[in-house]
């Protein structure tokens, strides 16, 4: 006896899929949390308190966020593996020792991978560069291969030395950030940044890093040429310090990568606002 068409058609959309035919999803958005300094008090816009840390990562565990590396947003952009359904990134700037000696244990507990986005010129350093003015310490060349070498910390670049103190610099247009000095030819600023990556791959390299391919632009500023020439670097992800914008990461498009935004955590965020900005 033949089944009238609809019902064929019912029974259909009642089969579930076969095993393994599940479709990949083309793109995902993934969030991603900016922190910077640890200690005790916290309270600032780039001090966070030891306690606010974890509290935010029990929160993320709380809501089924799943933090994953840089190099699995690379990956599922390469076409290979898929991301969790609610994911999420957790960066540090800077290089400072509290990332080491605070932060990592507390992602260690948790099982999260991190990604440290490091200023070469300051590595192990306690002073500004060569002079005698105190800057918080930022951990050396020994705490950034352990990190590494347990495989679940990525340390990439906040460029060597493009995020200059102007008060502290001898020089009248300090480089505080990726954008062209006034008047610098496109020559001359993208010979700038290919010396400065290669210092930094140097610095980062006496640490274990094997090379540069991803950078988090200084107070977040970048031009479409300094994109275009980090591209011509090798340089795969940028980020940036606008928490505004959406990380939708695709399939198959490597400009997905470029310009991700963050949000800059502090311990006046509320949980409301956190969850917020997760679930956009």
């Amino acid at each position: 006896m033949k089944r009238p068409l609809c019902l064929l058609l019912a029974a259909l959309l009642l089969v579930p899929p076969l095993a393994g035919c599940e479709k990949a999803r083309s793109s995902v958005n993934v969030p991603v949390l900016m922190y910077h300094h640890l200690d005790d008090a916290g309270g600032t816009d780039t001090v966070l308190s030891v306690d606010g840390f974890r509290a935010q990562m029990e929160l993320l565990r709380t809501h089924g966020y799943t933090p994953v590396s840089l190099d699995a947003l690379t990956a599922y952009v390469d076409g290979d593996g898929d991301l969790p359904g609610r994911p999420v990134c957790i960066t540090f700037d800077d290089g400072y020792m509290s990332t080491y000696s605070l932060a990592w244990p507390i992602l260690r507990q948790f099982g999260y991978p991190a990604a440290v986005f490091v200023i070469g010129v300051s590595v192990g350093k306690d002073t500004y560069k060569d002079g005698d003015q105190a800057i918080i310490p930022h951990f050396g060349t020994a705490e950034m291969a352990e990190m590494v070498s347990s495989g679940t910390v990525t340390v990439q670049s906040h460029t060597y030395d493009m995020h200059q103190w102007g008060p502290y610099e001898h020089s009248e247009t300090p480089r505080t950030s990726m954008l062209p000095l006034p008047g610098e030819t496109e020559a001359a600023y993208a010979a700038a940044v290919a010396a400065d990556l290669a210092q930094e791959a140097a610095a980062l390299g006496a640490g274990g890093v094997e090379s540069v391919w991803a950078l988090a632009f200084p107070l977040g500023r970048h031009t479409a040429l300094t994109d275009q020439v980090l591209k011509d670097l090798g340089v795969r992800l940028t980020l940036t310090t606008d928490a505004d914008r959406v990380n939708t990461v695709t399939r198959g498009d490597p400009d997905s990568l470029y310009g991700l935004g963050r949000l800059n955590m502090t311990d006046r965020l509320t949980e409301q606002a956190i969850l917020a900005y997760l679930s956009r």
